[in-house]
Formats: structure tokens, sequence, C-alpha cells
């Protein structure tokens, strides 16, 4: 009876561990729970949910940006450059620009599909952009590649497609009649803001493209209040309560505890 007590307790550990795994991932693209190609479960960060919590002098990035900011969170962001923050909004929709205006930018994203001939893959969508600013998010980077970056406009230019980009308008790979070549800014800077058109660069496929760029960004804190790196799976953001919350884990220790506790207890009485 003693092995098999141990045989259902390991059966019951290995279910649980596989339905764990399949409960806290997802496929929601840029989501920290999503371990695809999609995901951004490997980008280091830490972060934050409360802008009033910023620290002064550190790094804050806001990815793929889906939420409206009241005033108040404005204010805090304005705030937080002016004591020397260092913020990097990455967004390919132009979701961004209310932020853009309200923080009095004068940067803003358009939304686009650009592509380029100046490539190295297949997929016209990803190619290599030069770096043409001084900023410390690219020291020492001479190139970055992109994946269907959206165009920058205003503030200084930091990264640059070469003269064999278009925007490609139809989605069929080739620049037609009316999709002209030409230049493109698709990261630009207005002090400590930065305003990167490609938040794409930090899903899991992409990191190892650029490694440089990505460690030059650490240590970082992403606006999880904002960024479309959560998830709507509610089964993820129970769990995450639960681990927020010692009283409801220690809780759900217990509850994990005492099927076994029990268990072993009618063994001894038998």
């Amino acid at each position: 009876m003693q092995r098999e007590n141990w045989a259902a307790i390991l059966l019951l550990l290995l279910a649980g561990a596989a339905a764990y795994a399949h409960a806290t991932t997802t496929t929601e693209e840029f989501s920290r729970y999503n371990v695809g190609w999609n995901g951004t479960s490997g980008f280091a960060a830490g972060e934050v949910h409360d802008l009033r919590n910023l620290e002064p002098g550190t790094t804050l990035l806001i990815l793929a940006p889906d939420r409206p900011f009241t005033a108040g969170e404005v204010e805090y962001l304005r705030t937080f450059l002016d004591s020397g923050g260092l913020l990097l909004i990455a967004d390919e929709d132009g979701a961004a620009n209310p932020l853009l205006a309200d923080i009095g930018s004068a940067i803003r994203v358009r939304q686009g599909n650009l592509s380029s001939l100046d490539r190295d893959h297949a997929n016209p969508g990803l190619f290599t952009v030069r770096v043409v600013g001084n900023a410390t998010l690219f020291a020492g980077v001479e190139t970055v590649r992109v994946n269907r970056p959206a165009t920058v406009t205003g503030g200084d230019p930091l990264l640059e497609t070469s003269i064999l980009t278009w925007d490609d308008a139809d989605g069929d790979g080739r620049p037609g009649r009316t999709e002209t070549f030409g230049t493109a800014v698709v990261c630009a800077s207005e002090g400590n803001l930065t305003v990167l058109g490609d938040p794409s660069l930090f899903i899991n496929a992409m990191l190892a493209e650029n490694p440089k760029f990505i460690n030059n960004l650490q240590p970082v804190q992403i606006d999880a209040a904002h960024s479309r790196t959560g998830t709507v799976n509610p089964t993820i953001n129970t769990l995450a309560w639960v681990r927020e919350t010692p009283a409801a884990t220690a809780a759900l220790t217990a509850l994990a505890i005492l099927p076994v506790a029990y268990l072993f207890g009618r063994k001894r009485d038998a």
C-alpha cells in the first residue's frame, strides 16, 4: 500500500504541474505570460503597476500601450522625466500619440507597414536600420534589425531606414506604382523621452537580433498598467493576485498540504 500511495501522490503532482503549466500560459501578443515567439516572457524587466511609484533616474518602458492615461498619470510621467527618469515608448499603431501630446512632446507615431529592399531575410518587413543619433540606448550599436516598424515623426532622429524603404500599403511585399522609396525615421528622442516605432523588438523571437540594444536598456521596468504585457486570462490573473497577496498564498499552501497530511494520518491510524 505504501508504494501505491506514493504512486498516487506522484501522479497527482504530475497532473497538477501539467494543469498549472497549461493554465499559466497564453498566446496573447506581447504578454509576459506568452512563452511563444510573439510573447515577452524572455525579456528581463520588472513591472510597475502604479505610476506614482516611479523611481527617479530609472528607465520605464511603455510597450504597445492599449489603455488611456489619466491626467494624474500624465503628471507622474512629467515629474519622472523632469527628475532624470528615462521614458521609452514602443508603439506601432499610434495609440501612444494622445499621451505624447499630453506630456507636451512633438513626437508622433504614424501607423504604416514599412518594408525595405535593404534586407537580409526573405521577409521585406524584417530589415536593418542605421543608428543616426547619439543616445545611451544605442551606445556601441551601429544597426538595429526591425520588424515592420512604424514611422516616427518629430524629435531628434535616432534610427533611420535606408532609401530603399517604402510603406507597403497593400501588404504584397513589393513596391507598387503608388508606393515610393525613401528614408524614414523609426525612432526619435526629446530629452529623456524616446519613442520607438517597433514594439516587436521586445518579443521572444526578436531578442537575439539586437542583443546590445537589449543589454543597454537594462535595468528597465515595464508600465504593466498600460502596456500589452498582461493577459485577459482569469486563471493567470487570479494566480498573480495570490502570489502578490501573502494571506492568500498561505491559505492556498495549507489547502495543498491538507490532502497529503490526511493520507499519512490515516496510514498511522491503520
